[in-house]
Parts: C-alpha cells; sequence; structure tokens
C-alpha cells in the first residue's frame, strides 16, 4: 500500500495486551482480510475487500497527482497469529494556507469517491486492547501532522480506539456526526412491506406501477446477466449525467477518476456476485438505471439515472419499490441502504437513520494544531464555517438563510 517495501513486515513481539502489531501494504492482506470482515464489528461493502483494494490502486496518488499517499496499514494478531484487527490508514500530503500538511486519513475516505460506514475492521469487544497495542506504533511516527477519520460508521471500531487515545491524553479527539443515511427494514414478503405503508403511499405506488407498465413498455435488464458490465457502466454515466444536468448539478460522472473507478469495482463486484444493478428500457431504448450493492443481505443504492423526458412519470419511485420488491422475494435481503443524502423522496420511504462520524484528532505540540488550523481556513467559506460552528448550527443557519430567502423572493413577486 505504499511506495516503501513491498513485504510484510514481520510481527513486533507480543506487547502487554497479549496481542502484536504488523505493518503491511494493503494488497498483502486479501486473506487476512477477507477471513476478518465478517466477524467484525462493522461489516458492509465498503469495508469488504473488493471495495478497500479497489480503492486504494484508483486513489494512492495524492489529489495533487504528485505525491504518492503512504500507507499506514497495521494488522493485530493475538497469540495464536490469527487477525483480530486490521486498522487502514494512509497519509496524505496537503497544501494548506501555513504549510504543507501530512494529513493521516482513513484508506476509502479523501477524494472524489468518499462512501458511508467506513471503519478498521475489529473483532467486536477487542477494540480497547487493539487500541492500546496500536498506540506506540501509531503516535510514535513522526510522519504525520494530524488525522481527520471521515465517514465512519457511527460507534465503529475506529470510534472506540480514538476514545482510548483521547482518555490516554495521546491525542486532542473532536468528533461530529456527518451524514443521515436513511435506511429499510426489509420483511419477509412484499406484502408484508407495502402492508406497513399508509394508504397514500401505497396507492400512488400502485398506481404509478400499471401506469408505467401500461404506457411505457418498460424492460428491466440485469447488468452482469442481460447486459455486459461496460455497456451498462456507460448507460448509467449517460443517464446519471442526464438527471444531474437536468437540475443543474454537475455530476460525479464528468470525473474522469471517478467513471474509472466505478467501472473497475462495477467489474469485480459482478464477478462475486455483489453487483446489483438494473437499466430499465423504455419502448426498447436505456430510459433509467438503478446502480447498487447487495453484500451480506443489504443492499446499498448508490446510484440512480434516467433521462429527463420522463421525469413527470415519477420513475426514480417506480424503480424503487420494484428493487424493493426484487430484494425482498428474489434476494431474500434484510435491509436497503439508501446511503448518505437528505433527499426529499429517501424520506417518502422511511423514517429510520443511521448516521456517518468524523473524528479529528491534532497531536500534542504546536505544530499539529498550526497545520490543523491552516488546513480549517484553507477550505470553502462556507467549510471553513461549518468547521468554527459546528455541522448542526451550521445546518441551522443554512435552512433559516434558505426560508428568509423564499420569503424575500415571495415578497418581491
Amino acid at each position: 500500500m505504499s511506495a516503501g517495501p513491498s513485504l510484510v513486515a514481520p510481527p513486533a513481539a507480543p506487547g502487554p495486551t497479549g496481542l502484536s502489531v504488523q505493518f503491511a501494504p494493503l494488497p498483502a492482506l486479501r486473506a487476512d482480510w477477507s477471513w476478518l470482515e465478517p466477524r467484525s464489528r462493522t461489516r458492509n461493502v465498503f469495508t469488504g475487500w473488493t471495495f478497500a483494494e479497489a480503492w486504494w490502486e484508483h486513489f494512492r496518488e495524492a489529489a495533487d497527482g504528485t505525491t504518492p499517499r503512504e500507507g499506514r496499514v497495521f494488522v493485530v494478531r493475538n497469540g495464536a497469529g490469527q487477525p483480530v484487527a486490521i486498522v487502514p490508514l494512509y497519509v496524505d500530503p496537503r497544501p494548506t494556507r501555513v504549510g504543507r500538511a501530512r494529513v493521516l486519513r482513513n484508506v476509502g475516505y479523501g477524494d472524489v469517491v468518499n462512501p458511508d460506514f467506513l471503519d478498521a475492521l475489529c473483532i467486536p469487544g477487542l477494540e480497547e486492547p487493539v487500541a492500546a497495542a496500536l498506540a506506540p506504533h501509531l503516535f510514535g511516527d513522526p510522519g504525520w501532522d494530524f488525522a481527520q477519520f471521515s465517514e465512519l460508521a457511527e460507534g465503529g471500531s475506529l470510534s472506540r480506539m480514538a476514545e482510548v487515545w483521547s482518555e490516554a491524553r495521546l491525542a486532542l479527539v473532536r468528533r461530529e456526526t456527518r451524514s443521515p443515511c436513511p435506511y429499510l427494514e426489509l420483511p419477509g414478503s412484499f406484502d408484508e412491506f407495502m402492508a406497513a405503508r399508509n394508504p397514500h403511499f401505497r396507492q400512488q405506488l400502485r398506481r404509478y406501477r400499471r401506469k408505467i407498465e401500461r404506457e411505457l413498455g418498460v424492460e428491466w435488464k440485469r447488468v452482469g446477466r442481460d447486459l455486459d458490465v461496460d455497456a451498462g457502466m456507460d448507460l448509467l454515466a449517460r443517464l446519471h449525467q442526464a438527471r444531474m444536468e437536468a437540475t443543474g448539478r454537475g455530476g460525479n460522472f464528468k470525473k474522469d477518476d471517478y467513471q474509472r473507478f466505478h467501472r473497475a469495482l462495477a467489474a469485480r463486484l459482478a464477478e462475486s456476485g455483489e453487483l446489483y444493478f438494473w437499466i430499465l428500457t423504455i419502448e426498447g431504448l436505456p430510459g433509467a438505471s438503478h446502480y447498487g450493492f447487495l453484500h451480506d443481505g443489504v443492499y446499498y443504492g448508490y446510484q440512480m439515472g434516467f433521462t429527463p423526458q420522463y421525469e413527470r412519470w415519477s420513475l426514480g419511485h417506480y424503480m424503487t419499490g420494484v428493487v424493493v420488491e426484487k430484494l425482498i422475494e428474489e434476494e431474500r435481503a434484510r435491509e436497503m441502504s439508501l446511503l448518505r443524502g437528505r433527499d426529499a423522496w429517501k424520506f417518502r420511504w422511511t423514517d429510520s437513520v443511521r448516521y456517518t462520524e468524523a473524528i479529528t484528532m491534532i497531536r500534542p505540540g504546536l505544530r499539529s494544531r498550526w497545520l490543523h488550523f491552516g488546513a480549517v481556513v484553507s477550505q470553502s467559506p462556507p467549510l471553513v464555517l461549518r468547521s468554527l460552528i459546528g455541522r448542526d448550527a451550521f445546518d441551522e443557519l443554512r435552512s433559516a438563510t434558505e426560508r428568509a430567502g423564499r420569503l424575500v423572493t415571495g415578497a418581491a413577486e
């Protein structure tokens, strides 16, 4: 995972905790990672091997494209040599207004692809001894200035380790609730699911479905089965961009690195059976897409797209309903995660929400504090304000400003 040695460093002698710590490049850890992830506190497609490996392959170069990011991946083993934790970190060189900072980040966060519920892998209940075993290795490393871990699973293993380091006064730890991530628990049948919705929702969904399937001649095609993965990604990019541009947004598929990553990821997940990706044809032509991943009984809905000419048909609502039915009846999935975002359409489907978490760790001493301050003030003005007053206060201020703007606009009209 780094530009340094390609061989796995031998484990250090066990410390007082009975655990040994090993530094390793991420690509060497497939077997350990695949064994540990299903046994860890946080288990999802974004902490799985396929996603982590693909992310590092595509984003191991720094954002400025000139400096390789340095891996800091730690494997913690018990006395029998079994992995009990893998903590995948890296050092990201970042220019600030006061100098170049070396920011310690969690793998998966820090570029154009920042998924939800990232974490270290750790056997539940072992976070405290793992954190104690890691402390001399992590905080004895002078190669990073401050840490920013983000889009973490709230209350996950890395969060628990940070609490141990904070209590030991190894770093000043600041926490911030980040993004709401709505989700649906899926029952044993689609009839049960519909029965739990309110009458208006049921009637509306059934009406949309009858009208669309009767009048638009829709056909569902699963990418990786009915369509080639590359062809499916071409259509997704086109349909998602059309959706974004119709609402005045740029869309991530304009970014080459975003496209390259998702094409590689989709191909790998198709091989492992975790790609869950549909293209909807309308009268024989591609009209909408629903791109996501199915991992251990949970579906993660990542992107949708559709041609603007069908906006009045509420294709997104229709497609979500059909995907829910397929997940329940065909895949026996237990949950559908709509991932982060405050989009109103998500809350038409559910009131259940999880949150991601961000953690900042500032090391003792002036250098870490100064460079962290420089990183904060080097952001755009809205982000600087959010950093200073906190996300909740910032969101309240933004909502109040938007309400005032609407009142002014209404009065002017």
